[in-house]
């Protein structure tokens, strides 16, 4: 099986110990907290998420080291695009304490910025990358007597235990970097420019995004300004003794402008308050605030704009080195909640609502982690048991991520991008940009990509603009389509009972359902007819006919809702197909009745409330269907007749759950007047062209639709009952489709430009009918179209990769021959071209096609449809498959024959579920006609013989009246094999007649 294969961070290296500490974690409070007080060993326990094998979250794979010179290394920080990254390291032989370096990952070149005496600390590179901050005591007087000190202590073969030095020398300082990269050389002194020179401690400092501002850490209140002679605070004796052992109790943080100048306090809280940074958009800061006793550290943000401060976790633990993500949806951060010498990384929401979730699994201390600008990479520093620290870097799944924190207030920018696509995606075909895009559609702020939705603009909006910056020219096309439907001002419904009639208030006693007909009805009487359910006979169930002894013609007809509850399960089965709302109402049409009144099982009625009214994606049935609320059920069977006088509902319930026929008049009437407003929306596509060097040979498209179902709102929805309402994400469907296609578009920019036209597309309203596709078609003006590749839920891939619609090109089996040893997957191969999705569209307009398919699973079309059920290295492997077979297809000698796929396999509209076959493929863009418009016929088809064509509407058929796929599929469990019956179409204006012979399908 080929299944989601992460590597997780146990597998690196395991039993680290801690002995030294990094910039910011304070000696005094570091030993304090790992005294014999035991306030880190509680049995609480953060939460912790992830594989059901493993019970990990695997959040980071690709583990790969970064820096290996030195006897430590650490605090590495990236460049706006990526590409640098500053670092503190312990790699000069005649300085033991650490410098600054920068590294240039393109070349791999590194080189010392800081002067090279004294300590440094804490880095950031400018957003334009030509300065870099740190902090440094290279200008203290006592510099060397300082380093011989410390040289003289590592030389003690006995150790003593690290605390990191508040040195109150330590100031920031500003170097620019020239071309010390190019030549290997630290900058010149001149290079140098200070930035603060107050009394004090002045460190752990960083620009924010625009460079404007740097925000750092200073214990300076509590020395006496040089040139005042006073203390910036007043301290007790008591706080002035700590405050001598503890040079952090006085820590807090402070913001100026980049130039030094304009400094203001943040934060006067008594104990630490340190290493600040920004988030991706300057609007916040997260820093670690320690207890003023330093036994514990807890995270913090801080809203620049109100100076609100917000405490993002309650761990009791040293938790420290918090980091924004890119998004600023969450923070991750150090902590050794688990252990005083295991320090874990964890991540925890910024609005603070969620407990903190460990994110990595290693003995010994892994810390100071940071986002790459990306928001899909993240690095950090780990230290092995001998003391020695080096930086890491790995992939950071940023979907899964939010799923575990419940995230997606607002939607989220795809990873890496700020004003243009930047280092956030890249031209080859990789999983971390795959990850990406899933991510992003699938989140819960997308709220299923219903099509015409805001969030619909938005996603449409990001790809285009990808697309451009992709090198491709991008285009949006919106089209027209029916969306929804509300309660018009004219509906009414009055009920007579024993001659006295009452009105019944809409959205309170009744609801129409909008599948019904709209338009006036005639007071007419109604009779009850249980279940209301008729099934034909199967080869092991009997027939079954709800309205056996009542006859409902000219009648409102009164039945329950779903099936009998207490009959076998094979019944349950067979019957289940019969027991929809549309077909329940089609039968009693058939039957003569005027409307259908749904009501609810009694023991569903304590607190039931009316259906809401949503769209069903369908046309309507030709009579009123309308939700009778349970308050007003007994009203209708109230006085029924002699034989059934006093008969309630609740006292037939039993015989009707065992599935018998209970069925009767009903002494009242009803009529009125049903008035459903239909709403058109406007839906978008969005395709890029890659042009190619021949404009006479047709264009290579591929595509995948990106809507989705958004809160279950139609009949497509398969969410269990505590799921409706719910978000349904899609990440299978389709966002893995969609991920897949940008990612074989992005790898076809870095191309030679091809012989075809190569075309990229995201369809939309996919779920309520290919509407998207058969729209591009219809307004498609260039040469005829070579192929189309189309992608639909790639997600889950397990052993095989299913390939479809073989059958609809002569060459398509040679070509899979030719290429299927080459493909990283092993694929199952399937003719059949009429497939429930966009393939069909092209595939009716006789282009070639090809769909890939990872297979249906348990969480179709429901919330649980999510960004961490999917095989991420399945689905590259799958765009990989398309893109290798669009090279090929894009070649001018690339020859493929339409064919005209043979009879005997179940097709279009007609379902799986019925043994009859006629070949008919409905038009499913069809809206506003009455009878069942065609696509076309299968070759060799009842239909073909039948003499249907495309374009006709079927109006009639065995003598039913067809008004909607529902008449058609009803009269299509009617019919029987090998008899013929008429058919009546409408073909260019005018009715014609014809006979058609059903088959039983092969």
């Amino acid at each position: 099986m080929k299944t989601r294969a992460l590597v997780s961070l146990e597998f690196v290296v395991v039993s680290f110990v801690i002995s030294t500490a990094f910039c910011g974690l304070p000696g005094s409070a570091f030993a304090h907290s790992f005294s014999a007080h035991g306030l880190l060993q509680t049995k609480t326990k953060p939460v912790a998420v992830g594989k059901k094998d493993s019970g990990k979250i695997d959040l980071i794979s690709d583990v790969r080291q970064m820096t290996f010179v030195g006897l430590r290394a650490g605090e590495g920080y990236f460049s706006p695009d990526g590409r640098m990254m500053v670092f503190q390291s312990e790699r000069e032989e005649q300085n033991p304490f650490y410098q600054i370096y920068l590294l240039d990952r393109d070349s791999g070149r590194s080189v010392r910025l800081s002067p090279g005496d004294g300590k440094t600390t804490c880095a950031w590179i400018h957003p334009d990358r030509k300065r870099v901050l740190f902090s440094s005591t290279h200008h203290d007087p006592l510099v060397k007597q300082k380093t011989e000190k410390e040289w003289e202590e590592r030389r003690n073969p006995v150790k003593g235990k690290y605390s990191w030095s508040f040195d109150d020398e330590f100031e920031i300082y500003e170097v620019a970097v020239g071309d010390a990269l190019k030549t290997g050389k630290a900058p010149e002194a001149k290079s140098l420019k200070r930035l603060t020179e107050a009394p004090g401690y002045d460190a752990e400092a960083s620009y924010s995004p625009d460079g404007k501002k740097i925000v750092f850490a200073s214990n300076r209140s509590g020395y006496k300004d040089p040139k005042t002679g006073k203390e910036a605070d007043t301290l007790t004796e008591a706080e002035k003794k700590i405050f001598a052992q503890d040079p952090s109790y006085l820590m807090d943080l402070y913001i100026m402008n980049s130039d030094g100048s304009g400094v203001e306090r943040l934060t006067t809280a008594r104990g630490y308050d340190g290493g600040p940074f920004f988030s991706a958009d300057g609007s916040k800061i997260t820093w670690r605030r320690f207890a003023p006793n330093g036994q514990f550290a807890e995270i913090m943000v801080m809203d620049l704009k109100t100076r609100k401060e917000k405490q993002l976790t309650n761990m009791k633990a040293m938790s420290w080195a918090p980091f924004f993500h890119p998004s600023g949806d969450y923070v991750v951060f150090t902590s050794n909640k688990l252990g005083y010498t295991n320090f874990e990384l964890f991540i925890v929401d910024t609005a603070g609502k969620k407990e903190p979730v460990r994110v990595s699994f290693l003995d010994g201390f892994d810390g100071l982690p940071v986002f790459l600008p990306n928001g899909q990479e993240i690095s950090w520093t780990r230290r092995d048991e001998k003391g020695e620290s080096q930086i890491y870097i790995a992939k950071w799944d940023d979907g899964w991520a939010r799923s575990v924190l419940g995230l997606g207030r607002e939607v989220p920018k795809l990873a890496g991008r700020k004003d243009g696509l930047g280092t956030g995606l890249r031209p080859e075909i990789r999983e971390q940009d795959a990850r990406a895009w899933v991510s992003y559609l699938a989140s819960e702020s997308m709220k299923g990509r219903r099509p015409g939705s805001a969030e619909e603009k938005v996603y449409v909006q990001e790809i285009a603009r990808t697309m451009r910056e992709m090198g491709l020219e991008a285009v949006v096309q919106p089209f027209e389509f029916t969306s929804g439907v509300t309660l018009g001002q004219g509906n009414r419904l009055r009920m007579r009972e024993r001659g006295a009639a009452s009105d019944l208030t809409v959205e309170k006693d009744w609801m129409p359902l909008s599948i019904s007909k709209s338009g006036d009805v005639m007071e007419a009487g109604a009779v009850f007819a249980g279940y209301g359910i008729a099934a034909p006979a199967s080869d092991k169930i009997a027939a079954f006919d709800s309205y056996e002894g009542v006859d409902p013609s000219g009648k409102w007809v009164v039945v329950l809702r779903d099936l009998p509850e207490s009959i076998s399960t094979d019944r349950r089965f067979h019957y289940h197909l019969y027991s929809r709302p549309q077909h329940k109402a089609l039968v009693a049409k058939q039957k003569g009745a005027v409307g259908v009144i749904l009501i609810d099982h009694p023991n569903a009625a304590a607190g039931a409330g009316l259906s809401v009214l949503k769209f069903e994606g369908a046309s309507e049935v030709g009579i009123p269907v309308v939700h009778m609320a349970p308050a007003l059920v007994n009203r209708l069977f109230a006085g029924s007749g002699k034989s059934q006088a006093g008969k309630s509902l609740a006292s037939m319930m039993r015989a009707l759950d065992r599935g018998e026929v209970q069925s009767h008049a009903l002494a009242v009437s009803l009529g009125g007047k049903l008035d459903l407003q239909f709403q058109k929306a406007s839906a978008l596509n969005v395709y890029g062209r890659l042009r190619g060097s021949s404009r006479r040979l047709g264009p290579v498209i591929l595509g995948a639709h990106g809507d989705h179902l958004g809160l279950g709102e139609s009949g497509a929805s398969l969410a269990r009952k505590s799921e409706q309402g719910h978000v349904h994400y899609g990440a299978d469907d389709n966002a893995s489709g969609v991920a897949a296609l940008l990612e074989v578009a992005h790898s076809w920019t870095s191309r030679k430009r091809p012989e075809r036209d190569m075309i990229f597309a995201v369809w939309s309203a996919e779920e309520l009918g290919v509407l998207g596709s058969n729209y591009f078609l219809s307004q498609w003006k260039g040469p005829k179209i070579h192929a189309y590749l189309n992608m639909d839920m790639v997600g889950r891939l397990g052993e095989t990769l299913s390939v479809q619609g073989t059958g609809s090109a002569r060459q398509w089996r040679g070509l899979l021959e030719s290429w299927v040893e080459r493909w990283p997957v092993a694929i199952s191969s399937v003719a059949d071209p009429y497939l429930p999705t966009d393939a069909m569209a092209f595939y009716l307009k006789e282009v070639p096609i090809l769909s890939f398919f990872t297979g249906a699973h348990g969480e179709y079309h429901s919330p649980r449809d999510r960004y961490e059920t999917l095989n991420f290295k399945g689905l590259v492997e799958i765009a990989k498959v398309v893109d290798a077979a669009s090279v090929e297809l894009a070649k001018a000698d690339s020859r493929l024959t339409w064919e005209k796929v043979e009879a005997g396999r179940p097709q279009g509209g007609e379902g799986r579920s019925f043994r009859l076959y006629l070949g008919t493929v409905p038009d499913y863009t069809q809206e506003g006609v009455k009878g069942v418009k065609i696509s076309g016929t299968s070759k060799d088809s009842p239909a073909e013989a039948a003499g249907l064509r495309a374009g006709d509407v079927i109006v009639a058929l065995g003598g039913i009246k067809i008004e909607s796929i529902y008449d058609y599929v009803y009269c299509l469990q009617a019919l029987k094999a090998d008899v013929t019956v008429p058919v009546q179409v409408l073909r260019g204006g005018r009715t014609v007649e014809l006979k058609i012979t059903p088959k039983l399908k092969t």
